[in-house]
């Protein structure tokens, strides 16, 4: 289908643009031009024509663009939560095998065995590798995957929601997409720094807004390069993660109206301001007194 829109478009540029040559060249070896008014109108409405048969495709092409990117967004929600399926099954699966062996062991009377075991499953079994709960399904699943990214690249990474996110009036998938990109975005940074690598992500409800702040310790971001951050296809050497990633979130967030604030230093935060257009301006102490306070912490 893209193949077909863009083969159209090209295709039709190529036509008005011959056209336009060959009135040109028309009109240049013509010795009377009252012989070229006759087709005059006829030119101008083929030209109309094909210029509207391109505006037309354009739209065509952005409206598929458009679905096109929803679909990824949406598989990789998808992948994400049936990673997180896996390892729930996984746990499910561990936790009833070493039941049963603990079980089979007090049949036996092995009690001290059975005593050191519990003890050796106690000293293997990281916090880590439980799944932190954040009151949205999509997010726990972002999150709790991107904890094990950083687990394997020895990275420290902290989470905190400190408020009600279930009913945020944003999409699951552009929701994940823009956390997913900051995230990726962060712990690239981090690795940067060689000494401490460090990144973190607190959500907060503040001033009628849900407020997504990422945080890393990598180098700082000078103003040059803070100027383009957001423009498509954007990178540096040291990150290539701010090509396209940091553009498609800068569009999500304009989209639901929100902003992006980039504060670099000893670190760099990323602050996303998204509106809380379900939440009138009396209601805003609701979420800071029955807020959900959900956080985890890792250390690779």
């Amino acid at each position: 289908m893209f193949k077909n829109v863009r083969l159209l478009i090209i295709s039709t540029i190529l036509m008005e643009t011959l056209l336009i040559v060959l009135m040109n060249q028309q009109i240049f070896l013509s010795k009377d031009i009252n012989d070229l008014k006759m087709f005059l109108p006829f030119l101008n409405l083929v030209d109309l024509i094909l210029s509207g048969l391109v505006i037309f495709s354009i739209k065509g092409l952005e409206e598929n663009t458009k679905k096109v990117m929803e679909f990824n967004l949406l598989k990789s929600h998808l992948l994400q939560v049936e990673e997180l399926l896996n390892i729930l099954q996984t746990q499910k699966h561990e936790h009833s095998r070493h039941i049963q062996t603990i079980q089979a062991m007090l049949y036996l009377e092995e009690v001290d065995k059975a005593i050191e075991y519990i003890e050796g499953i106690a000293e293997s079994y990281r916090y880590t590798e439980e799944i932190v709960y954040v009151g949205h399904p999509a997010i726990t699943a972002l999150l709790n995957s991107k904890r094990k990214v950083a687990e394997t690249k020895k990275i420290d990474f902290a989470f905190s929601v400190k408020c009600d996110i279930a009913n945020m009036d944003v999409h699951p998938w552009d929701l994940c997409s823009i956390l997913g990109n900051l995230l990726d975005n962060a712990l690239e940074a981090a690795l940067q720094d060689h000494v401490d690598h460090r990144a973190s992500l607190e959500i907060k409800h503040e001033d009628d807004n849900y407020v997504l702040y990422v945080h890393n310790t990598g180098p700082k971001i000078s103003k040059s390069v803070k100027q383009q951050l957001f423009t498509a296809a954007y990178t540096t050497k040291e990150s290539e993660a701010s090509g396209y990633g940091l553009y498609l979130v800068k569009k999500l967030v304009d989209r639901y109206r929100g902003k992006i604030d980039v504060i670099s230093g000893e670190g760099t935060t990323f602050i996303v301001y998204l509106p809380d257009r379900g939440r009138g301006i009396d209601d805003k102490s609701i979420c800071s007194e029955n807020c959900c306070n959900h956080g985890s912490s890792i250390t690779g």
